[in-house]
């Protein structure tokens, strides 16, 4: 009986994927790779410019060169500066990359992109900063968000060139999208690395907690709208004076909702420049929740004036 000897095919498998990768490996490609870029700059000065993250590097060469851009190479783009002063200066690319990566004689850099740094240097400052969520949330249905998100700590010192924090007064957590939501959530959140290679922060993790709860609807009676902005000399008289509303919102958010905490108004100039008689109210209602039927829906007015 025939006798079916696997170790026989292995070893032949085996031996024609090694010759396989002999002769690929030993002809040359080109690769493209993202090399992260580093400024280190001694203080009091900091850098300035429009720096990016990283660099997209073309490397050519033989397979089993290329092979270790992705295992033992250290692939970074990392200049130091001593300043003295305040200065600007281009870096080219490539020349650097060519000049400190310490690539083998048969691995070459074929392209940069950019091809060129414009740095400027500047004094060094430190300053604090609000830090807010980048989110999208996407709740299922009869679910939504209460309130606003919540982020801890919601604010932090940052350090880097005068210019930039000059116009720097917010800064936003990396975007984060949540879809098909039914409970709150509750996660470690990172500042957006955008500016990171040239600003310092003193804390770059975050707690982030959205509370999220079923929708539900209730109505609020005997709510009294008021009229903003009447000259001291005039007086508006509102028919009615008292409405209902009815509230969309959070089934636990709603069941804590203080009436006299929703507010109800009509602004005065926009009387001045009503034809019909009647306006429909403003209303400020807690974060989350939205008004969904009001009752009357307009609201007639009589301006007197005082003697």
């Amino acid at each position: 009986m025939f006798k079916f000897r696997y170790h026989i095919v292995f070893t032949s498998l085996f031996l024609s994927i090694i010759l396989w990768l002999s002769l690929n490996f030993n002809q040359v490609y080109e690769i493209e790779k993202t090399v992260p870029v580093k400024i280190n700059i001694n203080k009091p000065f900091a850098v300035s410019g429009n720096i990016p993250l990283k660099l997209d590097v073309k490397f050519r060469g033989i397979g089993w060169n290329l092979i270790r851009l992705f295992t033992s190479m250290n692939l970074e783009f990392n200049y130091s500066i001593n300043a003295r002063k305040k200065d600007q200066f281009i870096i080219l690319t490539k020349e650097f990359l060519n000049n400190n990566l310490g690539l083998m004689q048969n691995l070459q850099i074929t392209s940069v992109s950019p091809e060129t740094l414009f740095v400027k240097i500047e004094a060094y400052e430190e300053k604090y900063v609000k830090v807010e969520p980048n989110l999208i949330i996407n709740a299922m249905d009869g679910y939504q968000v209460v309130g606003k998100p919540i982020i801890e700590p919601d604010s932090i010192k940052i350090g880097g060139a005068i210019d930039i924090l000059k116009v720097l007064d917010t800064l936003h957590t990396s975007p984060l999208i949540f879809d098909n939501v039914n409970a709150s959530i509750t996660k470690n959140v990172k500042i957006s690395d955008s500016l990171s290679n040239i600003l310092w922060f003193s804390q770059n993790n975050f707690d982030l907690k959205v509370n999220i709860e079923p929708t539900a609807d209730k109505e609020y009676s005997g709510l009294e709208i008021k009229v903003k902005q009447v000259p001291d000399n005039k007086e508006v008289l509102l028919i009615p004076q008292i409405i209902t509303i009815q509230l969309k919102g959070g089934v636990n958010q709603l069941a804590g909702i203080d009436p006299s905490k929703i507010e109800a108004w009509i602004e005065y100039r926009s009387i001045l420049a009503d034809s019909t008689g009647s306006l429909k109210p403003n209303f400020s209602v807690p974060p989350g929740c939205s008004v969904i039927s009001v009752k009357p829906e307009t609201i007639q007015y009589v301006i007197k004036k005082k003697f």
